[in-house]
């Protein structure tokens, strides 16, 4: 990345938005230049005032400038970008509708526990849909730990959970909106022979009409052939990085 602009244009059109936005949004709400509170969510503001930003400022508006903010920020732009470089390569449509539904489920999980944000729980439905496309793959974290890529948001989730940083919430609603998606897109077509109820709609297809490939993979059947990506990710102290099983 030594030239910044050389690399914001390589970033693909999903993870651009999402590191973007959330960077942008929650930088110009901490030195006052957006108003915070306009930017959580608030279903009552939305229905009688007819808020409806709110409804998408709430995923980008990261709170408190920080280490923590930092630090998921680094986890939705370093998994992002893998899921759409790799599972997601040449369908950005299909990467869309599958960040559109796990919005919908965290807003619906927002609207039922009243919560003002679901930044968090978004880059851990990012998080988990990588996880269980990449099962098998040996993920690095800190002080040396290794352990299989389908632990990984649980090892966020306890992570949060010792560190103080959180009370474990906003990560298991993370989880379940991504198990949500993951499980009616992939495990119960494949495994209980039912049908695909998440096929991306034929207008975002005419949206972003690229060239798809590897349309038949399912998740967490890696093919036999393919290569570890240089995705272009900082590492951090090795956080979270991957290599398969017995390299």
């Amino acid at each position: 990345m030594s030239d910044p602009k050389l690399w914001w244009d390589g970033l693909p059109l999903v993870t651009k938005t999402f590191f973007g936005g959330m960077f942008g949004v929650t930088v110009l709400a901490n030195f006052g230049i957006l108003p915070p509170m306009m930017l959580i969510l608030d279903f009552d503001l939305v229905w009688r005032r007819f808020q409806v930003w709110r409804l998408f400022t709430c995923v980008f508006f990261g709170g408190k400038l920080g280490f923590p903010f930092l630090t998921w920020l680094y986890f939705l732009y370093s998994y992002s970008l893998r899921l759409e470089q790799e599972h997601f390569s040449r369908r950005t449509a299909d990467y869309i509708y599958a960040c559109l539904i796990i919005w919908v489920v965290l807003l619906g999980i927002g609207y039922v526990f009243d919560l003002m944000l679901i930044n968090v729980p978004m880059i851990l439905a990012v998080v988990y849909i990588w996880s269980s496309a990449n099962q098998e793959l040996i993920v690095n974290f800190w002080f040396g730990i290794t352990f299989q890529a389908m632990y990984f948001p649980w090892v966020l989730l306890a992570f949060g959970i010792l560190t103080g940083q959180s009370n474990g919430m906003p990560e298991l609603m993370g989880i379940f909106a991504g198990h949500c998606y993951f499980f009616m897109k992939t495990k119960y077509p494949r495994d209980f022979g039912g049908p695909d109820f998440l096929e991306t709609p034929q207008f975002l297809r005419n949206l972003f009409p690229e060239e798809e490939r590897d349309r038949a993979r399912s998740f967490g059947v890696p093919p036999s052939a393919r290569q570890p990506a240089n995705d272009g990710a900082p590492r951090f102290g090795g956080w979270g990085q991957g290599r398969r099983l017995g390299d």
